[in-house]
């Protein structure tokens, strides 16, 4: 009786003996594997993008912001003669009340955001989106000070003209020159620069698509102040009069969030009751996206696994035809003392040899679609170790469970009827 090591030799030598015919065998497991390890990796990619943008926004934070009541258009008011006005909204005793009678938080800040024409006193004028907040809204976002300082709770109950930038607003403004202790015309405003500011997490502004180390920050107090509530509609076409633009409510951790959610839609429904206001929640954002991500990855898998199959069947029906063309073969082997065992472990390891080449093969294929998407499509990509070991995994399994069938008919051959076949 032959061992396990003569067979699988066996088997390995044949395999080589035929490289076209193998290597078309296995097309079917590479693309199968491929298919697997790319759809994988992008949606893989993908999920952790968007997760970590989810919880850049920070788990346990609620965040309102101010909308114009959906079928609502200005009106005239006497205060601006014939011009169209609309007042609509978060009131700053909204978020008063919030902070003084709300359970379970930890804290808040109110968020005005514009874009202003900004100038220094090089003469270097740029439009830079400014952000009129609270002393809080450097510890609600992650934010944290590079140089100097945040705003201040009394740089707000004083009125204080002071600013903070973020990180690329110093290169925009200042390029090279140290841009603490310097003056800054924001709104036709001189403000002075007491701090410079950045997210590691490159987290969005509320309300806003740029980025926080993209912004100028100035004291809420401060703006509404000096610049006041009634502003520009943004279509143009009359006043708008809007006290905070957002609102981001930090609960003591995660379990409070849903809780304290309800609380605040319940109070918003009966202050607000025009609908002026929308809440966002990131950690309801980010359980949907789990759950939306894994549906995902479940369709891409079955997609994969529907050609593993199809490179499976593949497989089978070459085994079927390499058993048919060596019938003369099983039946010399089996005079010379093998037994239905060592046929059987022959073909069986020929199969899943096979597979397993091809499932080697897809996976450089897959690395190398996931290293052209991530390339030239700009997207995100992320390879996790367990979507390799799946792939080469389901591939030998794909020629074990495929491969028995002829196994099992070449070890059912007689071999006298072997010997005497042409």
């Amino acid at each position: 009786m032959l061992n396990v090591y003569q067979t699988i030799r066996t088997a390995l030598l044949d395999l080589s003996l035929h490289k076209v015919r193998t290597g078309m065998a296995a097309l079917g497991v590479m693309f199968g594997v491929a298919s697997v390890v790319s759809m994988l990796a992008i949606s893989e990619g993908a999920k952790r993008e968007s997760l970590s943008r989810i919880k850049s926004m920070g788990v346990d934070n609620i965040i309102v912001r101010s909308v114009q009541p959906a079928g609502t258009t200005p009106t005239a008011n006497s205060e601006t003669e014939s011009v169209p006005y609309q007042a609509y909204g978060l009131k700053a005793r909204d978020l008063h009340h919030v902070t003084k009678t709300f359970a379970n938080v930890r804290r808040t800040a109110g968020v005005r955001s514009k874009r202003y024409k900004l100038s220094t006193l090089q003469d270097k004028s740029i439009s830079v989106p400014v952000i009129a907040t609270e002393h809080d809204y450097l510890a609600v976002t992650r934010t944290t000070i590079l140089r100097g300082r945040f705003l201040q709770p009394l740089d707000g109950a004083e009125h204080r003209r002071v600013c903070v930038l973020g990180r690329n607003a110093v290169r925009t403004l200042f390029a090279f020159t140290d841009p603490l202790r310097q003056r800054l015309l924001i709104g036709g405003q001189w403000f002075r620069v007491v701090g410079i500011v950045e997210n590691k997490a490159e987290l969005t502004a509320v309300g806003s698509d740029d980025l926080i180390n993209d912004h100028v920050f100035i004291p809420l107090n401060t703006a509404r102040v000096i610049f006041g509530d009634v502003q520009p509609a943004q279509n143009g076409t009359g006043l708008i009069h809007v006290e905070i633009d957002a609102a981001i409510i930090q609960a003591l951790s995660e379990n409070h969030v849903m809780p304290l959610k309800n609380r605040l839609s319940n109070y918003l429904l009966h202050t607000h009751p025009k609908k002026d206001y929308e809440i966002v929640v990131p950690l309801a954002l980010l359980r949907q996206k789990e759950s939306t991500q894994k549906m995902f990855t479940i369709v891409m898998s079955a997609i994969a696994g529907i050609s593993l199959l199809v490179g499976g069947i593949g497989i089978m029906n070459i085994m079927l035809a390499n058993v048919s063309e060596r019938r003369k073969e099983i039946g010399m082997r089996r005079a010379l003392g093998a037994c239905r065992r060592d046929i059987l472990l022959q073909f069986l390891v020929e199969a899943m040899t096979l597979t397993g080449l091809g499932g080697l093969i897809g996976i450089g294929m897959g690395f190398a679609v996931a290293y052209t998407v991530n390339t030239y499509a700009r997207m995100p990509v992320t390879i996790p170790l367990w979507s390799v070991v799946l792939g080469l995994g389901v591939s030998v399994a794909v020629g074990m469970v495929f491969g028995l069938w002829p196994a099992h008919t070449a070890a059912a051959v007689n071999p006298i009827d072997a010997l005497r076949s042409e």
